[in-house]
């Protein structure tokens, strides 16, 4: 009866295992089925589909609208009246005589044109509009830093699927050496070799292996969604990504300073705004000088009296005039304004210095864990080699009979555990290699990947 049980079991198990073989197969044969997709069309879907980016895409045409000529032109205005009144009226002289009127009519009609132009307001004009070219410039460099931290977000999601790949295979590969370890401990205890706990405890091991197989392809499938919802595509769509992790050329600490100076976005911003706070005191001390207006127009008046002796009065006509206004005193408010705006330039200039020790900063961190990264690749990669090899033999001596299981599941867990060292530190170190190019400026210019098909 025991045995009868322990074979039943046996078969189940077996099912088990020839299902998730057949979903490891499958999963296989839709990769080669799927269209593939390489990280820079990973990244040109996204930079054209992610909603973040259309939004501060539209904020920069905004900033471009704005960019006009209309400080340097004059404004147009028409405008047109009209009005009626009905009134009663009497009047008494001094010899006593009285004189009523009843529902005097009167309509009054206006019309004109005014043109207004300032022909001089301390160059204000100027200052503006080059202030305008400057907002320009920052929403366009808003896009550019968008556009540099999704490409770094795209990236980071892609190898994270092909990351969670390797670990999957891994997985399986555990899968397999559990099955045919509890298929040896099963023959053997058929055969009277050994007893039943051996296989009972080879059971308990193949359990957990694929639970953690399932738990790997949910991973994996989590991987995917968080990669489609940065390419705004369909949250299912799998199995597209088949690429190896590839480490580009060492990098210059040197070389990367000098180019974050040049190239920096955010550093670059702040320039942008030390500029335009260098053109916001222009435009206050603006208001020191005297302003010159040009106006010129035509108006209509036109009044209708019929109950009066004068029925009706008409004018019409062009006119036109420069005025003059010359700032005497402001009760010191300019020169207020003036002061704050060179504390406000000033400080713009500290921030900057700021923002760039900071940046320098975290490149110096990020290097330094860089190079960290790199040195744990290489270790934990030789780990890795070391640790398949010595599964291969502990399987064989496993079956041979000079390992025992319990010995046997060390070598499995030491194979697994060196597997997701090397599969993080190559990974991490993927990680540190885009932030430091990130923070240089060149990250868009610098995504090289080898799409070497698996």
């Amino acid at each position: 009866m025991i045995k009868c049980g322990l074979q039943y079991k046996r078969i189940a198990l077996k099912a088990i295992f020839l299902l998730l073989i057949f979903n490891f197969q499958f999963s296989i044969f839709n990769c080669f089925a799927q269209e593939r997709k390489t990280l820079p069309e990973c990244i040109a879907q996204a930079l054209e589909s992610n909603y973040s980016i259309k939004i501060i895409r539209n904020e920069a045409r905004m900033a471009k609208n704005d960019l006009n000529y209309s400080t340097f032109l004059p404004t147009v205005d028409a405008n047109a009246k009209q009005t009626q009144t009905r009134n009663d009226s009497k009047t008494e002289n001094s010899a006593g005589e009285v004189n009523k009127m009843s529902d005097i009519k009167t309509d009054n009609y206006s019309a004109g044109v005014a043109l207004n132009w300032r022909l001089f307001d301390g160059l204000e004009m100027f200052t503006t509009h080059e202030k305008q070219k400057e907002l320009l410039a920052m929403g366009e460099l808003a896009v550019q830093q968008a556009v540099e931290n999704l490409i770094v977000n795209v990236s980071a999601a892609y190898y994270n699927v092909l990351v969670q790949q390797h670990k999957l295979k891994a997985a399986f590969r555990s899968l397999e050496v559990s099955n045919e370890r509890y298929e040896e401990a099963q023959t053997r205890y058929e055969v009277g070799n050994r007893s039943g706990l051996e296989a009972q405890q080879a059971k308990i091991d193949l359990n957990a292996d694929s639970s953690v197989y399932v738990k790997q392809k949910e991973a994996l499938k989590g991987a995917y969604i968080t990669l489609n919802k940065l390419m705004n595509t369909d949250l299912q769509l799998v199995e597209y990504v088949r690429d190896t992790i590839l480490l580009g050329p060492l990098l210059s600490l040197g070389v990367l300073e000098q180019r974050t100076l040049q190239s920096n976005t955010t550093l670059l911003l702040a320039k942008k705004d030390q500029k335009i706070s260098a053109l916001d005191l222009k435009n206050t001390r603006a208001v020191l000088f005297p302003t010159l207006d040009f106006t010129s127009g035509y108006n209509y008046n036109k009044t209708d009296t019929p109950s009066s002796a004068t029925t009706l009065n008409r004018t019409n006509g062009f006119y036109w005039g420069f005025s003059l206004n010359v700032p005497i005193f402001s009760r010191l408010q300019n020169r207020t304004k003036i002061k704050n705006a060179k504390i406000e330039l000033e400080n713009t200039e500290l921030s900057y210095q700021e923002a760039e020790k900071e940046m320098l900063g975290d490149l110096a961190l990020l290097y330094n864990t860089y190079e960290n990264n790199l040195l744990m690749v290489n270790f934990e990669n030789e780990s890795a080699d070391v640790a398949a090899a010595n599964l291969d033999a502990a399987l064989e001596k496993y079956k041979i009979g000079s390992l025992s299981g319990i010995e046997f599941r060390e070598f499995q867990r030491s194979y697994i555990d060196a597997v997701d060292r090397k599969l993080s530190a190559i990974y991490q170190a993927k990680v540190s290699e885009l932030s430091l190019l990130l923070v240089s400026g060149e990250i868009r210019d610098s995504i090289v990947m080898e799409n070497v098909e698996e």
